[in-house]
């Protein structure tokens, strides 16, 4: 063979292994892309978690000192979340936080104009199915104060009699029980 007619018959085969080369490029990148997107969401799913339950132990602080705050205030829970962040006494909240899914202001769960707490606007299924309980969007994850009206109550026991602790009444304060 002469070398020109051997060096012809290479380049078909130097071009099959650069294309080669560019397949497998091509799937390393899809499978690693796969991988960041699962990564990002998880880091969302994390900071939706933190953020939210913020939101919600901010507002229950909130309404707690309703009763220290009544002569400054005419409503025991906030109107806006940006009224946590101000430092008029106190402040609830670092920041006013955003939705981490959308980037945009988280909705608010409110009765009448109270805000009570704050949800998602995500459409998305979460991955962590624990502790996200089974919903089947992030807007269906409500981060929401419990009132102390609604919190269960816990008599106090009497030491020298256990058996006789005055009952709890539906609004959550105990009763003094008749005797």
């Amino acid at each position: 063979m002469t070398p020109r007619r051997l060096l012809r018959d290479q380049r078909g085969v130097t071009y099959l292994a650069l294309m080669l080369t560019l397949v497998l490029v091509g799937v390393s990148l899809t499978v690693v892309g796969k991988q960041w997107t699962l990564m990002v969401k998880r880091d969302q799913e994390a900071e939706l978690l933190f953020r939210g339950n913020r939101i919600k132990a901010a507002i229950e602080a909130y309404a707690a000192d309703y009763e220290v705050m009544k002569a400054r205030r005419s409503n025991r829970y906030p109107l806006s979340l940006e009224q946590l962040t101000q430092k008029n006494p106190k402040r609830y909240l670092p920041v006013a936080y955003k939705d981490p899914f959308t980037g945009g202001d988280f909705e608010l769960i409110k009765v009448g104009a109270e805000i009570r707490g704050v949800r998602s606007r995500s459409k998305e299924r979460p991955l962590n199915k624990m502790q996200f309980k089974g919903a089947a969007s992030y807007y269906e994850v409500a981060f929401q104060a419990v009132g102390s009206s609604s919190q269960p109550c816990t008599p106090a026991l009497n030491p020298l009699n256990p058996l006789s602790s005055p009952p709890c009444t539906p609004g959550g304060s105990q009763r003094a029980s008749p005797q």
